[in-house]
């Protein structure tokens, strides 16, 4: 079991690794599959982390990201 510490340690990692990712997708205009699918892995990634269900609304094509971000940073202010 990870120390509280690195748990937060980790979640801010995501978070970082969520806006990188944003930043690429939109300087190199990603295709909006390829978001959506980045979005869903890097989610079933973190959600795993946190030991939670999914329970956000997923995004669609390029927004897929920021919905992310979105779960992220909700769960980091009810932590």
């Amino acid at each position: 079991m990870a120390s509280d510490e690195t748990r937060r340690a980790l979640s801010r990692a995501f978070h970082e690794l969520t806006l990188n990712l944003i930043g690429l997708f939109e300087l190199y205009e990603a295709d909006p599959e390829l978001v959506e699918g980045a979005a869903e892995a890097l989610g079933k990634v973190y959600r795993a982390h946190l030991q939670q269900r999914p329970s956000a609304p997923r995004g669609r094509g390029r927004e897929a990201m920021d919905v992310l971000l979105d779960e992220m940073e909700a769960a980091g202010n009810a932590a």
